[in-house]
This record gives structure tokens, sequence and C-alpha cells, in this order.
């Protein structure tokens, strides 16, 4: 029964694409949500003085 280590091996494959797309949409989300919030906040400290 060589066939059950010949169709478990592409299962330890890892898609690194489908891995990496969600952290990148996520890191791409937050880092314009800081930069809106930073925004958001240096237009309200500078409209104060």
């Amino acid at each position: 029964m060589t066939t059950t280590t010949v169709s478990s091996a592409p299962a330890a494959h890892i898609d690194f694409h489908a891995l990496f797309r969600p952290v990148l949409t996520a890191l791409r989300f937050t880092v314009h949500f800081l930069l809106a919030l930073v925004g958001v906040i240096f237009l309200g400290s500078a409209s104060e003085h």
C-alpha cells in the first residue's frame, strides 16, 4: 500500500498564495484603517490650533 503515502504527500504541501492572500488583505485593511485614523487625529488637532 504505497499509494497511501503518495496520496498524503500533496496534503503536506502548503499553498502559500492561498495562505498569504487573506493575510495581505488584512494587512492592507489595517494599514488603510491606521492611515485614516492618523489622518483624522492629525486634521482634528490641526483644526484646533
